[in-house]
């Protein structure tokens, strides 16, 4: 009898499913292709990676730690499983490097779309991205991804001086680390802003007409950029008092950077113009008419 009972509890299943196309797990009645009346468990995979390019081989899992890697790495392709459309993957960085999903790499199959044709940079341990693959294309797509550091979210990057710094040269050199920003782009342009106030020492003769002369300078390895100048008058028409106060601003300057690249950009100055005397910027002694931050939105 309990032969029958099951041969019948079977029979019934398969009948359901071939002619309803639907199946049910711990419910007789599914409303959807596949429905489960509980939780769902899928099994993790360990995914060993290497610093830079890395061609993903994931095999018949669905989650993938991801370890290895003691720098930046990138994801170049994913092999999907053979004949296998709608894919779906979940990538979780377990190091503390950045994870690069480059777009379209080489334009070859497998490759991944990201969004905006742009590389997806993933900052910090924990950053999570999920994919499908569609077979049509031959490429993966991102469905979501979470960044560890800055859950998704856009970056704001500040630093600003708070000690007497002064030039009395004609060429340019750095104003120091504190106008200095070193950070690992997730866009290919950020927006700097820039704020500086300081004084320029009496003049020297009733000739004399200074200029407090800026630079924005971007470093990326062993290799100077000079983005772009500003400039501001720094001494008075009259030449009547002993220092003449002075004001520059860059706002929201758009520098190209490349995503997952560590960069940093800097802030240079001197004096310029016809007889000048020497630069100052003392928010320590003189918090009055001085100041200095620099401001990077990623």
């Amino acid at each position: 009898m309990n032969m029958i009972l099951k041969f019948i509890g079977y029979f019934s299943f398969s009948v359901s499913y071939s002619l309803m196309a639907q199946v049910g797990v711990n419910t007789d009645n599914p409303q959807t292709m596949l429905d489960i009346n509980g939780n769902l468990s899928l099994n993790a995979s360990t995914l060993s990676l290497n610093d830079g390019s890395n061609a993903v081989v994931g095999g018949n899992y669905t989650f993938f730690n991801i370890s290895g890697p003691v720098n930046n790495f990138e994801i170049n392709t994913i092999q999907p499983l053979t004949d296998v459309d709608g894919q779906i993957i979940t990538l979780v960085n377990t190091t503390s490097n950045s994870m690069i999903l480059v777009d379209n790499d080489g334009a070859g199959t497998n490759s991944i779309y990201c969004s905006n044709g742009s590389d997806l940079v993933l900052i910090g341990i924990y950053s999570t991205v999920t994919l499908q693959y569609n077979k049509t294309l031959e490429r993966w797509t991102v469905l979501r991804h979470v960044d560890g550091e800055r859950a998704g979210q856009g970056m704001i990057y500040n630093n600003s001086g708070k000690t007497d710094i002064s030039t009395n040269s004609n060429n340019f050199s750095d104003m120091g680390s504190d106008m200095s920003i070193t950070f690992i782009p997730r866009s290919t342009i950020v927006y700097v802003n820039i704020s500086i106030s300081g004084s320029m020492a009496a003049p020297v003769n009733a000739d004399s007409q200074g200029y407090a002369d800026f630079m924005l300078r971007k470093t990326v390895g062993i290799i100077n950029t000079d983005v772009t100048g500003f400039t501001t008058i720094a001494t008075d028409i009259d030449y009547g008092v002993l220092l003449t106060p002075w004001y520059a601003r860059l706002a929201m300057y758009p520098v190209t950077v490349t995503p997952g690249e560590s960069t940093t950009l800097k802030i240079r100055w001197r004096r310029g113009g016809n007889n000048p005397n020497r630069l100052d910027c003392a928010p320590t002694s003189l918090p009055n008419n001085s100041h200095r931050s620099i401001t990077i939105f990623d």
